[in-house]
């Protein structure tokens, strides 16, 4: 696989959505426009499915803790 390919691997998935939202916290993402970034929107959505993900945003304030779902009732 080259550079130009994406991967739908949930690893790279992961660490890109990872890259994104922290090279937006550091202020140096070229997609972003005055609208908005489409990347940042996927990013954060993307990592709010992971659990790992979710504990990045919660730590940078970007996730409310009372928005991690818990799985099918149980506590964390």
């Amino acid at each position: 696989m080259t550079g130009s390919h994406e991967s739908d691997h949930p690893g790279a998935r992961y660490d890109s959505a990872r890259r994104t939202v922290l090279g937006h916290l550091g202020r140096t993402c070229f997609e972003c426009r005055d609208d908005g970034c489409a990347q940042y929107r996927w990013a954060v959505a993307e990592l709010r499915d992971h659990p790992i993900g979710r504990g990045l945003l919660q730590r940078h304030g970007l996730l409310d803790p009372s928005d991690d779902p818990t799985q099918e009732g149980q506590q964390r």
